[in-house]
């Protein structure tokens, strides 16, 4: 089992695979926010899959300063 840091590594470097797995871990938490912001399943799974493309073309710009999660919370917001 690869470490959180790891895989955001690999998924820096390019590595769809890492990112997924990254994405599996959080998509819940990600799609329990979006819900509570537009209170409509529907809306909350189109824009949970908004925050994971704008967070897959942006991996590459973690910088490690905060958590994998209060980054994806950014982007969501």
């Amino acid at each position: 089992m690869r470490s959180e840091q790891e895989l955001i590594r690999l998924a820096q470097a390019g590595d769809s695979d890492a990112f997924c797995l990254l994405a599996e871990a959080y998509e819940r938490r990600i799609y329990s926010l979006t819900l509570y912001f537009c209170r409509d399943r529907q809306n909350a799974e189109d824009l949970s899959q908004e925050v994971w493309l704008k967070a897959y073309s942006a991996v590459a710009s973690f910088r490690f300063e905060s958590s994998f999660y209060t980054w994806l919370r950014k982007i969501a917001i």
